[in-house]
């Protein structure tokens, strides 16, 4: 009985150091865990972290890299070696699988045109979106990519940045739907086989901004749901809409 006791507790020893070993090597590569979904199946191992740009001298967030290509390394590749070399990443764009996972992220392979400047990205090609909502009608989230050249003024490519980091939300009705800026959203039109939806977005019943007093509330409130919070307003009739409507 002793010696299975020594040896769990050897086991235990063993598997808690290869854990540290392995969390301290993930660490130092810069990798989380995660899933490729490809044909069907699933490829566990590691990615890369990227999501961040350098420009004079500071970081900045850079959520558009995770929608172009991903490296990663296998699982088995990545445990049994010591030292991890270059070569031992594989790149993936959206074209070679069909999405990725890590933590609680999910990235699908979609194809997109990017309609909110003019430019290449109004094209339609493939890229990884980040699911947000997988429902009768599918939420996903872009970003606006800066372009790889160009000269830039004093401030410029800063404010660029800043507005590649605003998030555009896209939605696709069902599996094949053709997948568009939530801001474009027809509720009248696209909507039409729910009533309840349209009616309700008609009467003005879906607020980003309430009234204090409960009721309709005050023009300026109206002209805020119907502008700047727009996009709020219809992702709250698709809500509506995915909870309610067959």
């Amino acid at each position: 009985m002793k010696k299975i006791t020594c040896a769990m507790l050897l086991l235990v020893m063993a598997t808690t150091f290869s854990f540290a070993q392995n969390e301290e090597k993930m660490k130092n590569e810069g990798v989380v865990k995660g899933t490729i979904y490809k044909n069907g199946g699933e490829i566990e191992g590691y990615i890369k972290i990227m999501g961040s740009t350098y420009w004079k001298e500071k970081w900045y967030d850079a959520p558009w890299q995770f929608q172009d290509v991903i490296k990663f390394i296998p699982k088995d590749v990545f445990e049994k070696n010591e030292k991890i070399k270059g070569k031992f990443y594989e790149k993936y764009e959206a074209k070679d699988c069909d999405g990725y996972k890590y933590d609680t992220l999910i990235y699908e392979s979609v194809k997109y045109a990017d309609m909110s400047a003019v430019g290449m990205n109004m094209l339609a090609k493939k890229m990884f979106l980040k699911k947000v909502c997988d429902n009768k009608i599918s939420i996903f989230e872009h970003y606006s990519k800066i372009p790889e050249v160009g000269v830039y003024q004093e401030g410029e490519y800063e404010k660029l940045i800043a507005d590649c980091q605003q998030v555009n939300m896209v939605y696709r009705i069902g599996k094949n739907g053709k997948l568009k800026l939530v801001n474009s959203l027809n509720i009248a039109k696209e909507l039409s086989d729910c009533p309840r939806v349209v009616e309700k977005n008609e009467n003005g019943e879906y607020k980003a901004i309430e009234a204090k007093d409960g009721g309709k509330g005050s023009g300026f409130n109206r002209l805020m749901n119907n502008t700047i919070f727009r996009d709020q307003v219809k992702l709250l009739a698709i809500e509506d809409y995915n909870n309610n409507c067959k």
